[in-house]
């Protein structure tokens, strides 16, 4: 199979470009054609070739393209645009491979007969419970087009959130790595040229300077060893982390958490709020609203606090009772929850719960990084000036032997 990029006119007159594989150009020339496009240019190319490969091997679809895939779909329904029509003409105009592949598995189960939800269901890892338990909700009420908005509008600020708690960690990370590699540069290759001239001096070695010494020798002897550890510590914690009850201990400790743990618990209540907002606001039943909520949190003992007050909601209790109940929640978030509950707005008041906790966020995000900055700079100096300071102290004991 060959990659094709090609400029084409639809049936309205517009410009659309994009690529398809085919096996020759005859062949993508009737795939284009039976797809109602009239080709203006067509060309093979390598670039092209290889950037499929690139998407095929690391491009996974994130939420940002659901986003922009739902709004699209959302706009075409909302202007008389069938469905199939419409994914039809998704499908030419998306670029990513793996999003068109999605696209046109969905189109093949409609023609099969399923329904549009049931289409999304069938593309495992693609497509949140969240988005098809809505979508099922908007196609028996007949609201798709306002639910696909509303679906839009919760995964781009899902996404935005995310990219904010990365963006916050991303920086200490990056002095983290370049603290350990300015130390190891020092230990390997720096305080070995200096080991010689240290033990001809004839004086007895402070402790710092040994142990900096000994540190260095045994990184430049055993580093191999260093590295098949690292090694076996990331595979057991990629294993140990697939175990559901630690999981549940790490998300447990994540909330509690120094620093870090008040970032993560305002997003959780944030995500959670909206989640359950988009669910209840789409015309989702409560007892599904709060399943769905409970599995796509991203915190399973958040999770099973939201199960347990699915479950007291059959012996007649709130939701805001379990809640509070848990201590997990501040009592402003219980407190609206408890007012929803008993106004029967309780997907309006979720909303004002996010709507407070993104800001929240937001501004805890910003003093988190103005925070972490000087610290990270302090213990970067801290460890350079420990090894440096440790290389001169023979010298200046000599010169006080000599005083």
């Amino acid at each position: 199979m060959a990659i094709f990029g090609y400029k084409a006119r639809g049936e309205r007159g517009e410009l659309i470009t994009g690529k398809i594989e085919a096996k020759s150009e005859e062949e993508a020339l009737r795939e284009l054609d039976d797809r109602g496009l009239f080709v203006v240019e067509l060309k093979k190319t390598r670039v092209l070739e290889i950037a499929n490969w690139i998407e095929s091997a690391f491009y996974r679809v994130n939420k940002k393209d659901l986003s922009v895939f739902f709004r699209e779909l959302a706009t075409m329904i909302s202007a008389g645009i069938p469905i199939v029509p419409a994914l039809e003409m998704l499908s030419t105009q998306t670029e990513k491979k793996k999003m068109r592949e999605s696209i046109e598995k969905i189109l093949e189960n409609l023609r099969e007969g399923f329904a549009f939800y049931e289409a999304l269901e069938r593309q495992q890892g693609i497509f949140p419970q969240i988005v098809v338990r809505s979508i099922e909700a908007a196609e028996i009420s007949g609201t798709l087009d306002k639910t696909l908005e509303e679906l839009s509008d919760h995964l781009a600020r899902d996404h935005e959130l995310e990219e904010k708690i990365k963006s916050t960690l991303v920086y200490p990370a990056i002095i983290i790595s370049l603290t350990v590699a300015v130390l190891m540069v020092l230990l390997i290759f720096v305080i070995p040229a200096f080991q010689n001239v240290m033990n001809s001096l004839g004086v007895q070695l402070p402790l710092p300077t040994k142990v900096v010494l000994h540190t260095g020798i045994a990184l430049r002897r055993g580093w191999y060893a260093i590295f098949v550890l690292l090694l076996a510590l990331t595979f057991f914690a990629i294993r140990l982390m697939k175990s559901e009850r630690a999981r549940r201990k790490v998300d447990k400790w994540l909330l509690k958490a120094p620093i870090v743990g008040i970032l993560y618990e305002k997003a959780v209540i944030s995500r959670f709020s909206r989640i359950l907002g988009t669910l209840l606001k789409s015309g989702v039943p409560i007892m599904e609203a709060l399943e769905v909520a409970a599995r796509t949190v991203g915190n399973q003992v958040v999770g099973d606090v939201i199960l347990q007050a699915r479950e007291n909601i059959r012996e007649g209790r709130s939701v805001a009772d379990t809640l509070e109940i848990s201590g997990l929640f501040p009592p402003m978030v219980t407190a609206m929850i408890a007012v929803g509950e008993e106004t029967g707005a309780l997907d309006a008041l979720l909303e004002r719960v996010n709507n407070f906790y993104e800001r929240e966020l937001e501004e805890a995000t910003r003093r988190l990084s103005s925070m972490i900055e000087p610290v990270m700079i302090v213990v970067l100096g801290a460890a350079v000036g420990f090894i440096v300071i440790s290389i001169l102290l023979p010298y200046f004991q000599i010169i006080g032997n000599m005083g």
